[in-house]
């Protein structure tokens, strides 16, 4: 079973297939990031139950985001966020290499030209293989015109939706900045109660 999975776009932009999502799981813990655009970023799900965030908002270093149960004693979903990008800026995004799509290599490739709107949410989460029934239950589904990609790597099942559509979007740009937006209670950006943390490059 694979330990590495790597969401592509489906089309090439710039000349060549862009990542859009990886996910790395290590003897140390599970290892992602979306889009990638900036060297190092990451986020980290250690053995020990600590999770940790890499990126210039960071000033480069690894900053305790929350404590969860021990990787290896995970059991549920658990959703880490949203994130957009905007599509403008996807040829920016690391190419494809080899080894993203050889022989054994666990992918999932997206239409994002088939998506209309400026830019894309993608929303990550993660399942224990024998708890995926949590995420079918009725009133959770994705927006309608979203794109699903599923990873399994060893007990876990990655998540991974892509939003494309204006008004399915969970966050959006505005004129002072974003719009968080509520489609339900598993795919929001402004569910109350919830403390949200965002980071933001132009």
């Amino acid at each position: 079973m694979g330990t590495r999975a790597t969401l592509l776009t489906q089309n090439a932009i710039a000349g060549v297939q862009r990542k859009l999502a990886w996910f790395d799981l290590r003897p140390r813990g599970l290892y992602f990031d979306v889009g990638g655009l900036l060297f190092g970023s990451h986020m980290s799900y250690h053995v020990d139950g600590n999770v940790f965030r890499t990126s210039p908002a960071t000033f480069g270093k690894a900053i305790f985001q929350e404590r969860m149960i021990p990787l290896n004693k995970f059991r549920g979903w658990h959703q880490f966020g949203t994130a957009m990008m905007q599509r403008k800026v996807l040829a920016n995004n690391p190419a494809a290499k080899g080894r993203d799509k050889r022989l054994g290599a666990i992918f999932a490739e997206v239409d994002v030209e088939a998506m209309p709107a400026s830019c894309l949410n993608i929303v990550l989460e993660v399942v224990h293989r024998l708890d995926i029934d949590l995420v079918s239950r009725a009133g959770l589904g994705p927006p309608p015109n979203s794109v699903e990609s599923r990873f399994e790597l060893g007990n876990f099942i990655i998540l991974l939706t892509t939003i494309g559509y204006k008004d399915e979007l969970l966050i959006s740009p505005s004129d002072s900045g974003v719009t968080a937006h509520h489609w339900n209670e598993r795919f929001s950006a402004n569910r109350k109660g919830v403390t949200y943390h965002y980071e933001a490059y132009g």
